[in-house]
């Protein structure tokens, strides 16, 4: 029985002696990381350690308050951010520098982890793109923006917005990445800036609403030569894949383009300044144009008109030649068509343009052609007038044959006969060789 009893007595002073051992570390620890609360964090102290630290400069500190929960910060607002020479503003957003714990104590230095960005408004001149990447590269902190918009300028003008978006600028050993995801247009995008050790850098761009991907490595071992390196893209369930060099406007060579509806090769330029503009050929070995028509109708001309603000942004041309040749024209959010011709034996030539999409969008369109008869001379024939891709209708406003102008009468006759004998319940029967030679023999003066 004393032996009972010695056994539970001497339990209990173990027990007592780690109760207060962990009540002790307790305190110690609490006073540890809520002593800092009593410190003047002076703003010069802090504007002096972020410029030191991130070559950021801070402004306009109107609050500063200590937190350690849920790990030592301060917290920061009324402020503006300048990152180096200001290739990214700040404005509007509370910052929380995560410090470091091993050294809150310290009130004479600011030793901090990472920086939170929250809520707020990101400033970005396209053309100090380049400059921010390389900042990303040279950064010894991390960053993160959460809830943060990123508006990106041209020459101080609006090109587009990412909202709602979360950015995570991190280095680690070897590895320095920009993570940036958020709504460009109102679709979800994932965009990854990685650049590895060996003079590698990876980049990864996503909105996969739009069915859209993007795989890029650059190579840059040698920095005497330019930029060179691979493109792997996916659009709609088009696969693009080309190597590409870059000077002051990237080349691109040995592409191809290969889907359901096309095979092609591809080159040309991309050019970033002084806007974004590209300069493609493109040669065809095989397309299926009819099947083209019909998903462009439902996408850009039935479907919700969100879809068609990215195609608004996009300035360039693309050349076609072999199967047929003509260029594809993107300019001030309207499309031309311009010197196509179809066809080598009486090839048809014409232009046209779209300068609205969605349920009342047009294609206005001129075209010429010439029509050989049996034991006859070669007749000309001149035709304007626009589709309706909604509603599959093709209207003629115009119609010269051989030098006379048709009749409003003898017009709508034609168009009448047009609907019934070529669109045929389907608007990619306009690009039926054989449903477009039969109408144009038909032609009477």
């Amino acid at each position: 029985m004393n032996k009972k009893l010695n056994f539970i007595f001497k339990n209990k002073k173990i027990y007592k002696v780690f109760l207060y051992l962990l009540v002790f570390f307790v305190i110690i620890f609490s006073t540890y990381f809520f002593i800092p609360k009593f410190f003047n964090y002076a703003p010069k102290l802090i504007e002096e350690s972020l410029v030191i630290n991130s070559d950021i400069k801070i402004k306009n500190i109107s609050n500063i308050n200590y937190k350690f929960l849920p790990s030592p910060r301060l917290s920061l607002s009324g402020t503006s951010l300048e990152f180096k020479e200001n290739i990214l503003a700040v404005e509007g957003a509370e910052i929380e520098i995560i410090l470091n714990p091993l050294s809150i104590i310290n009130y004479k230095i600011l030793d901090y982890n990472k920086i939170l960005i929250k809520g707020g408004f990101s400033i970005v001149e396209i053309d100090e793109v380049d400059l921010l990447f390389n900042y990303i590269k040279q950064n010894k902190k991390k960053i993160i923006f959460k809830k943060n918009k990123i508006v990106l300028l041209k020459n101080k003008k609006k090109l587009f917005e990412v909202s709602d978006s979360q950015v995570k600028i991190n280095t680690t050993n070897n590895l320095q990445q920009l993570n940036i995801n958020g709504f460009f247009f109102n679709h979800k995008i994932t965009f990854i800036l990685k650049d590895e050790s060996k003079g590698k850098t990876k980049i990864v761009f996503k909105i996969p609403e739009l069915d859209i991907s993007s795989n890029i490595t650059i190579d840059n071992k040698d920095k005497l030569q330019p930029y060179r390196g691979l493109v792997n893209i996916e659009v709609l369930n088009n696969f693009f894949q080309f190597n590409f060099s870059k000077e002051q406007n990237i080349k691109i060579k040995e592409g191809f383009l290969r889907s359901g509806l096309i095979n092609s090769l591809i080159a040309g330029n991309l050019s970033f300044k002084p806007y974004f503009s590209f300069d493609l050929n493109i040669q065809p070995s095989t397309l299926n144009i009819e099947k083209l028509i019909l998903i462009l109708q439902k996408k850009y001309f039935l479907e919700d008109l969100r879809k068609t603000e990215f195609i608004n942004k996009i300035d360039g041309s693309l050349n076609f030649r072999n199967m047929f040749r003509g260029s594809i024209v993107f300019k001030n959010t309207e499309i031309f068509f311009q010197n196509f011709k179809v066809g080598k034996v009486n090839p048809i030539f014409f232009d046209a343009n779209i300068s609205q999409f969605g349920p009342k969008g047009k294609v206005q369109f001129n075209l010429n052609t010439s029509i050989q008869y049996k034991k006859k001379v070669a007749r000309n024939l001149k035709m304007s007038g626009y589709v309706t891709p909604s509603t599959s209708k093709v209207t003629f406003s115009k119609i010269i044959f051989d030098e006379e102008n048709f009749t409003e009468k003898k017009i709508n006759n034609y168009e009448e006969k047009f609907k019934n004998e070529v669109i045929d319940g389907s608007l990619s029967n306009i690009f039926n060789e054989k449903k477009i030679k039969n109408f144009f023999k038909n032609f009477k003066l």
